[in-house]
């Protein structure tokens, strides 16, 4: 751990690929019409991307983060739209995109540098397995 980062009982990589492998999970089951599957991988999902803004110190970092949580919510509430058939899930989609996309924006204008800021879009981390 260094000073970038918030103490917590799960590595930060291990955050990211278990978020990125669980959000995987959930659209996958969704577009396969596995609903329960996909219901139940929101958990997982969510719970990662929280801890995940949580562990990060750095603003902007926690700013892309924040932004990448609100884009899995609004994957999950197109989700129930479609599943639940109600065009009010849809609705709240589309503002947590506008969120989303307000978050990035702020993330890019208080970046002192962007390349490290958008560095963590990295998914797993190969290169430290062995």
């Amino acid at each position: 751990m260094n000073n970038e980062q918030r103490p917590f009982f799960i590595s930060k990589d291990l955050l990211d690929s278990t978020n990125s492998v669980s959000w995987f999970l959930m659209d996958a089951s969704w577009m396969l019409e596995v609903q329960e599957l996909s219901i139940f991988m929101i958990i997982p999902t969510i719970l990662s991307g929280l801890f995940l803004c949580y562990i990060e110190k750095r603003r902007t970092h926690t700013l892309i983060n924040v932004a990448i949580l609100c884009w899995i919510c609004m994957n999950i509430s197109w989700m129930f739209s479609e599943v639940l058939e109600l065009n009010s899930y849809l609705s709240l989609a589309k503002i947590f995109f506008i969120l989303g996309s307000l978050f990035v924006i702020l993330a890019l204008i208080t970046s002192e540098n962007i390349s490290e800021t958008f560095s963590h879009f990295k998914r797993f981390r190969i290169k430290n397995w062995k």
